[in-house]
């Protein structure tokens, strides 16, 4: 029986990072007003990861410039991830900190 839990853990261990790298290619730290870094570049089909890194009532919701993606409120270090297809330049801010805007260029 420890020997399974011991092999269970092993491979636990081994399969977080994998699963952590699935979640999102590239991070991008956002809070209060700022957005880190404010430019990402990843490939099609590759997907960006926002972690919230502030508290904010109500969390912080990240919002495509154009509509084409929303996040849902995020508390703090709470994340989210976004798979984008499209190549070209895509704009977004912090719905509650308009002035806190980054890009995401998708190669």
């Amino acid at each position: 029986m420890r020997h399974r839990l011991l092999a269970s853990l092993a491979l636990a261990a081994l399969l977080a990072p994998a699963c952590a790298e699935a979640e999102g290619t590239a991070t991008i730290e956002v809070g209060h007003n700022r957005v880190e870094p404010a430019s990402v570049t990843i490939q099609a089909g590759e997907s960006v990861t926002f972690h919230n890194r502030d508290a904010m009532p109500g969390g912080h919701t990240i919002v495509a410039e154009d509509g084409s993606f929303r996040s849902p409120p995020l508390a703090k270090d709470q994340t989210w991830s976004h798979r984008f297809e499209a190549p070209g330049t895509h704009a977004f801010r912090i719905e509650q900190h308009p002035d806190a805007k980054g890009t995401v260029v998708v190669e």
